[in-house]
C-alpha cells in the first residue's frame, strides 16, 4: 500500500507524506516523500488514526459540518475532519486505516485510494 501510495503521488509530482495503521490506529508502516512537507507527518498519522478508529474516511467525519468538525478535534485526541484518510477494509471488517498530507485535499485522497487498490 505505502508504495502503490507513494509511486502515484511521484506521478502526480506531489510529494507526500503516506501512513498506515491497524484497526487500533497503531502505525505499521509509514514513508515521507523527499519534498512533503514535514508538518504533515503527523497529519498524515492522525488521517490514518481517524480512519480506521472512526471506521470512516476522515472526510465524513463531522457529517459535513465545519463546527462539528472541529469540536470533535479539539475534543479527541488524533481526531480529524481533513479528507485524505481511508479505512482499510477487508470482507467488510476495517482491519486499518492509510492517511495522506501534503498536497491539496483532492490529491491526499487520490493517493490514498491508490495505496487502497493496491490490496487487490
Amino acid at each position: 500500500m505505502l508504495d502503490a501510495a507513494l509511486a502515484q503521488a511521484a506521478r502526480m509530482g506531489v510529494p507526500q507524506c503516506v501512513a498506515v495503521v491497524d484497526a487500533g490506529g497503531h502505525l505499521l508502516a509509514f514513508a515521507r516523500a523527499d519534498g512533503a512537507r514535514i508538518g504533515s507527518v503527523s497529519v498524515a498519522q492522525t488521517k490514518a488514526i481517524t480512519a480506521a478508529t472512526r471506521l470512516r474516511p476522515t472526510a465524513e467525519e463531522g457529517g459535513g459540518d465545519a463546527l462539528t468538525t472541529i469540536r470533535l478535534a479539539l475534543a479527541a485526541d488524533r481526531v480529524t475532519g481533513i479528507g485524505g484518510g481511508l479505512p482499510i477494509v477487508v470482507d467488510g471488517t476495517v482491519v486499518g486505516g492509510i492517511g495522506v498530507s501534503s498536497g491539496t485535499t483532492d490529491q491526499d485522497l487520490e493517493v490514498a485510494r491508490a495505496g487502497l487498490a493496491a490490496l487487490g
